[in-house]
């Protein structure tokens, strides 16, 4: 059982890492879990990894399945659809059956499961916590938590429309994934974290982003630029460009991790901290030391 201060090392954290690499790289670095997206179960299989040597390996490195990542076709007639290439390239990972997921609870087991409208659809709150509702059901049968996570470019673009869908659907085991640049980017901070918001919190995952989007700045002569941030009457990056290529570390940027973090647990929070730092730059240390650094910085913020 994960406990409060325990770091769950994402799978947006260590992209293109294999089963066995993730669970070695997490259990080296001190984590006491690991995510995990569909694609990675299914490679798993095809590398021809068994769900019982996948629970071996999770033995072994002394792991637990932290969440599984992410359930996106479960609002009515909302299908993953990004707004140019890129972001089609970026959500098409994330366009799985939810039916995918009971056979990795039942076959691994897992603290949650992770719920998100990703595509930037018109969301109807009713209708979204009666969806909402639906899952947690049947997830309840696997004993799994739901959380469902906001993000600024979707349909449910604040920790409150999430809210507001999380207390109409009213189920036990439902709650809302608190992503700290998926706050900070939506214009949240720490202070908007007061007891009746925060208590609907049963996942958290951390990252840190700069107080404003770096930009490519474009001179009048089409030449390149030379970089700059997002200011009144300049482009921004796009968000979801922004997020899954160019996350900070915790503790690295103006997100008030700390703040965030110490918000949740006075109200009573008590979920495990996953660490998700989508990034280039911390792609290409490799998995091993990408684990390393993500824990190190984590853990500095924890000590805050």
């Amino acid at each position: 059982m994960l406990e409060p201060d325990d770091l769950v090392l994402c799978a947006g954290t260590v992209l293109g890492s294999g089963f066995r690499e993730r669970a070695e790289a997490a259990s080296a670095a001190g984590f006491a879990g690991i995510t995990l997206w569909a694609q990675d179960w299914q490679r798993a299989l095809d590398e021809g990894l068994t769900a019982a040597d996948m629970r071996a390996l999770l033995d072994d490195n002394g792991l637990t399945i932290g969440e599984l990542d992410a359930v996106t076709d479960w609002l009515p007639k909302a299908p993953v659809q990004g707004a140019d290439a890129a972001a089609d390239a970026d959500t098409a990972a994330f366009a799985v059956p939810a039916d995918v997921f009971w056979g990795m609870a039942e076959a691994l087991g897992a603290r949650s499961l992770n719920v998100v409208e990703i595509a930037g659809a018109a969301v109807e709150t009713e209708r979204a916590a009666e969806a909402f509702a639906e899952l947690c059901d049947r997830a309840a049968g696997y004993g799994l938590l739901v959380h469902l996570e906001f993000l600024p470019w979707s349909g449910i673009p604040d920790i409150r429309a999430a809210a507001e869908i999380v207390g109409l659907a009213d189920r036990p085991n439902g709650g809302i994934l608190l992503d700290t640049w998926h706050l900070h980017r939506s214009g949240g901070t720490a202070a908007d974290l007061g007891p009746d918001l925060a208590r609907r919190v049963n996942g958290i995952q951390i990252s840190d982003a700069p107080a404003l989007p770096a930009v490519p700045e474009v001179p009048a002569d089409g030449a390149p630029g030379t970089g700059g941030t997002a200011t009144d009457g300049t482009r921004a990056m796009d968000l979801m460009d922004e997020t899954m290529h160019r996350r900070l570390l915790p503790g690295q940027g103006d997100a008030d991790v700390a703040g965030v973090l110490a918000a949740l647990r006075a109200a009573g929070v008590d979920a495990p901290v996953g660490v998700e730092v989508f990034s280039d730059d911390l792609a290409r240390l490799g998995t091993a030391a990408a684990a390393q650094a993500a824990a190190a910085a984590a853990r500095a913020v924890l000590a805050r």
